[in-house]
């Protein structure tokens, strides 16, 4: 729904190089590095648009929206040119249920195989149905895995959320799940008062939620930097973005089932809103949290059972930078590993 046109396009620089991402003419969604073949200007400086052509800042080349090189001024300057060989450089970009991934590692394996359970698990709430709500951006004192590490579980809710989350969710009934490729779920009860009580207007209700994700509040870890709580109407996909050693941008990407017009229903607004007293107390925690990890006195971490999911994460961590890379004593134990759990949802149901 954010490349509604053909030509649409959207520039991504969160992972260093900015990469386009536009809709084709036969109305496909590429990326590509943002750079000309020739001197490796910006072929657009925009965030986001509609163009026929991408053309270069610096010296007119231009592309079309399939990355071909479509047009060189004075071409008789370049002697021998092979237009063929000069598009846009691509980068992989693969759509799951809906939703873009850009990936600038030609090794990896495909997104759907990568996501395993969680690609069908989420499925059920319908992602070619959403649109975009908004985007907030929070900037955090504290590295990107303590942000992480907040979501994955719920022993903190009710000492750093005593008037919100407290309120509507029971800690002590919550179930996690460990999934493949650091991935994750957790599961909270809502208090029996709130249980079956309508969080949404039956206008903006997402009816493909079932019973047992609108009795509970679900959220799915994805590897590395991604969380996403669900709900019945606007939710978010949270990102955690590392600026530094010890600073973060917490990137928060709103979406709903798709409404009517225009215009966001002020319902989705009012529940940015109220999200952002969660996440003002959040962000009051993480920076002296940040302060005193740094000290000797903070090592070693006690971990509960319920805080498995820390473990699990850390873990993946490791495994993705290797273990021959790894400053001595700093790797996760591997104890926790024979509980992954790789069960597909119908299996675990039966």
């Amino acid at each position: 729904s954010e490349w509604p046109d053909n030509g649409s396009y959207r520039l991504m620089t969160r992972s260093g190089a900015p990469i386009v991402v536009v809709r084709g003419d036969d109305g496909t969604l590429r990326a590509f590095y943002n750079a000309c073949r020739h001197r490796g200007a910006p072929v657009t400086r925009d965030v986001c648009g509609t163009a026929r052509r991408l053309t270069c800042q610096y010296h007119s080349w231009s592309y079309g929206t399939d990355g071909v090189l479509k047009a060189v001024p004075d071409a008789r300057s370049f002697p021998d040119l092979d237009t063929s060989e000069l598009g846009l450089v691509p980068v992989r970009c693969e759509i799951w249920d809906g939703w873009v991934f850009i990936n600038e590692d030609l090794e990896a394996v495909p997104l759907v195989e990568f996501l395993g359970p969680v690609a069908e698990q989420m499925a059920e709430i319908n992602g070619p149905d959403m649109r975009a709500v908004g985007t907030q951006v929070h900037h955090l004192q504290c590295n990107w895995k303590l942000m992480v590490d907040a979501f994955l579980e719920v022993y903190h809710v009710r000492t750093v959320h005593p008037d919100n989350a407290a309120l509507l969710y029971n800690d002590q009934s919550a179930t996690v799940a460990m999934l493949p490729n650091g991935h994750s779920r957790l599961t909270v009860e809502k208090h029996d008062v709130f249980r079956d009580f309508p969080m949404v207007s039956d206008e903006l209700d997402n009816p493909a939620v079932p019973s047992l994700w609108r009795q509970t509040s679900t959220s799915y870890g994805i590897f590395p930097n991604l969380v996403v709580p669900w709900d019945t109407g606007a939710f978010t996909f949270l990102c955690m973005w590392p600026t530094s050693d010890t600073t973060t941008d917490l990137e928060l990407r709103w979406y709903a089932p798709a409404w009517e017009g225009d215009e966001v229903p002020q319902e989705h607004l009012d529940r940015l809103e109220l999200f952002d007293t969660v996440m003002t107390q959040d962000k009051a925690n993480m920076a002296p949290i940040q302060a005193s990890i740094s000290s000797p006195g903070a090592r070693p971490f006690q971990l509960g059972w319920p805080e498995r999911l820390i473990h699990h994460f850390e873990r993946a961590v490791d495994l993705a930078i290797g273990p021959d890379d790894l400053p001595a004593g700093t790797a996760v134990s591997d104890a926790l590993d024979g509980y992954v759990d790789t069960l597909h949802f119908d299996e675990a149901w039966l």
